[in-house]
């Protein structure tokens, strides 16, 4: 009986010493260094003041390009063409428990403004989609090699949860939106492609104009419910072509969460309701930009299909009231920077306050990511920053505010073709909130080192300390 014991005792002791070194090998404690002692940050502020000197600027009349594309997926039973865009077995994607596609309630679409001043060109390019695929990004960039470069296009979505999945590779992209599917990123590759190419062709003298108006009513903070701060601006861009053809934007900050995990139906949610509303008054192309959203809910009357529609429609009525007021004008005073940026180690996964999974670990579940962009624009008054993450409202705020003070207004936009999951506060790393425990993938730092770089862009690109 000793001679077992002690057999047992050393397995024993040999399997709590494995589990030891495997707990230390798979877990790592937070980073706390200040980001603005690290090399990530000092190679990423060489980068954008090379990206600043290269910036480009110019002056003149505007010419504006529209375009749009269907990108609801046909659902067959039979042998599917992903070339014609026939599929049987899309999940949608957002939810963690999201389903695979059965029917359409109303259709999804991709949209376009292409824009030229002084021969210098940028497009506007949305779609509804929970965020924007880097792989769709990157056949969209080589497909278009030669014609139009990645800086001088500027992505966003909607951030529907009810639309199409399959597109991202690793265990996050399939916890989200399902197996990935090359043939479905080729099919949505193709169709941004020929959007782009349309919106490019369609380039002709316009007006523009831009503003924005609060609607505190459908927009809630999430994290801490009414005590916390609230970015409630619909910001607004209005394009007026010399054919009498107009086209409006809106971005808002309230997740596009209204239709829950139990759809089956592919739907744009309530960003779905607003074009259709606009379009169907007066408006010839109306898009819709997720902003903010990083802390951010929507709220309004009704349930699901009725208070997305609720919704939706509420801020068209807001957008034509403020629109009615916007001045136009032809001449542009044009300026974009494209810039590289370096981010820290991943810090993914709560363990506890102070663990999270090791970095080594972490970049095994994550999809690799290409060089990471972050891209702004200034189109006369207003300033646009398109951003590859759900940056907080709360952050938000503070920018848009220093900016308006200065004459300017503003578009934060979230998923520029990449995902960096959510940036909040730091004031919220610690607290057990699914934006910070589950979706903060950087450590505590990430958020104010990204907020630093989002000012740094404003000011060269207003020419102002803000």
């Amino acid at each position: 009986m000793g001679k077992w014991l002690r057999r047992l005792l050393k397995f024993f002791g040999a399997l709590i010493l494995l589990l030891v070194i495997l707990f230390f090998f798979a877990t790592s404690t937070i980073d706390t260094t200040p980001y603005f002692e690290t090399e990530y940050y000092r190679n990423t502020i060489a980068k954008i003041e090379e990206a600043v000197k290269n910036k480009t600027k110019a002056k003149g009349p505007l010419l504006a390009g529209f375009a749009r594309t269907n990108i609801t997926p046909k659902i067959t039973s039979d042998t599917p063409d992903p070339a014609k865009g026939e599929f049987n077995n899309i999940k949608m994607a957002g939810y963690g428990g999201g389903k695979i596609a059965t029917g359409v309630h109303d259709s999804i679409f991709a949209k376009a403004i292409a824009l030229e001043v002084g021969n210098e060109t940028v497009v506007l390019i949305n779609a509804d989609l929970v965020a924007i695929p880097e792989d769709v990004v990157n056949k969209v960039t080589d497909k278009l090699k030669g014609k139009i470069s990645r800086k001088q296009l500027f992505f966003g979505a909607t951030h529907t949860h009810s639309s199409i999945g399959n597109c991202m590779p690793g265990y996050v992209g399939k916890s989200f939106g399902g197996e990935y599917q090359p043939e479905v990123v080729a099919w949505l590759a193709q169709k941004f492609s020929s959007l782009i190419l349309q919106a490019l062709a369609d380039k002709q003298p316009a007006q523009f104009s831009s503003g924005y108006i609060k609607v505190p009513n459908l927009v809630r903070n999430r994290i801490i419910g009414e005590s916390g701060r609230v970015n409630d601006k619909l910001d607004l861009l209005s394009f007026i072509q010399e054919n009498g053809k107009k086209a409006t934007i809106g971005a808002f900050s309230a997740h596009a969460t209204v239709i829950g995990t139990d759809n089956e139906q592919y739907t744009g949610d309530y960003p779905g309701y607003f074009q259709r509303h606009l379009e169907k008054n007066g408006v010839d192309l109306a898009m819709f930009f997720a902003g903010t959203v990083g802390s951010h809910s929507n709220k309004g009357l009704g349930e699901k299909f009725e208070k997305a529609k609720y919704i939706g429609e509420t801020l068209a009525d807001s957008a034509l009231s403020a629109l009615n007021k916007m001045e136009h004008r032809t001449h542009m005073d044009f300026s974009a920077i494209s810039s590289e940026i370096e981010i820290p180690k991943l810090q993914f996964l709560y363990i506890s306050d102070r663990l999270r999974l090791s970095p080594y670990l972490g970049s095994k579940l994550m999809p690799k990511m290409n060089p990471i962009q972050i891209q702004g624009l200034k189109l006369n008054n207003l300033i646009w920053l398109a951003l590859p993450y759900e940056l907080s409202g709360e952050y938000g705020l503070d920018l848009k505010n220093a900016l308006e003070l200065q004459g300017y207004n503003s578009v934060l936009s979230s998923f520029n073709g990449q995902y960096l999951g959510y940036i909040v506060p730091p004031k919220y790393y610690y607290f057990d909130t699914y934006e910070a425990r589950l979706m903060g993938w950087y450590g505590p730092s990430m958020g104010d080192y990204l907020m630093e770089l989002n000012f740094k862009m404003a000011n060269e690109l207003t020419n102002t300390k803000l």
